[in-house]
């Protein structure tokens, strides 16, 4: 993978010489996972983009694109499946012990987890102009992911004081450690683009992007998914 990533950065660099700026683009980002990887059962993402969009050749160019993702995860087994040493081994077992020791206690557990996502990604562009006011743009590259998944139990006690008739409820978030990697990755894309302004267009995309499998590696066997599927709208500013 490094061997790739040197390849596009030598590509790159010998075309930047002849590169214009063409647009500076900024766009909502809705994404969903394809494959799931763990016991992952629903992950989606909410974000925004900004991509820096270079002429090469006529037709011809590269776009370099980041941003920020946040994706909310399920895994219903989380609590077991992250390998929390601290409440597997030590918390969890208290937890049992406190409930046998009182039978006025009681307890509800539950989890939320969530990623934080940063991709940079370079994309080989081509633009085809049906019509005046129109682009579509085909695109293929390669990128990372970088992400951070946070965890953390919810935890809502009850203590009953039957002499008083009274019931005792307080709530609070006990956090796991974090885990993190930056994973690569290639994605396809097609752009839709409406021109509105001399300065200004109106683009709409769509893309797939399949993660490599480097096991033991990088991150790549505690990200969630195999594949993601994004779709992304937002506003061009032409140079």
């Amino acid at each position: 993978m490094k061997k790739i990533f040197l390849i596009s950065f030598v590509f790159l660099l010998s075309i930047s010489t002849y590169a214009q700026l063409q647009t500076i683009s900024l766009y909502s980002d809705y994404s969903f996972a394809g494959k799931k990887n763990l016991q992952i059962t629903r992950a989606d993402a909410v974000g925004a983009l900004v991509q820096l969009k270079f002429n090469v050749y006529e037709n011809f160019g590269f776009s370099i694109i980041s941003g920020y993702k946040l994706y909310s995860l399920n895994e219903p087994d989380v609590l077991k499946t992250w390998n929390w040493d601290f409440w597997t081994n030590r918390y969890y077992p208290k937890i049992v012990s406190d409930l046998r020791a009182d039978p006025n206690l009681s307890v509800e557990i539950g989890a939320i987890q969530k990623m934080d996502l940063i991709p940079v990604i370079l994309f080989i562009n081509y633009d085809i102009i049906p019509f005046e006011d129109l682009k579509i743009t085909p695109s293929a590259g390669a990128g990372v992911n970088f992400y951070t998944r946070r965890m953390f139990a919810t935890e809502t006690w009850t203590k009953k004081f039957p002499q008083a008739n009274h019931s005792f409820t307080y709530s609070y978030r006990n956090f796991a450690p974090d885990k993190k990697g930056n994973p690569v990755f290639a994605k396809f894309g097609l752009t839709f683009t409406y021109n509105l302004l001399s300065y200004l267009d109106l683009s709409a995309s769509s893309s797939y992007s399949k993660i490599f499998e480097t096991k033991n590696s990088m991150g790549y066997d505690t990200f969630p998914f195999d594949s993601e599927i994004s779709f992304n709208i937002g506003l061009s500013f032409k140079y």
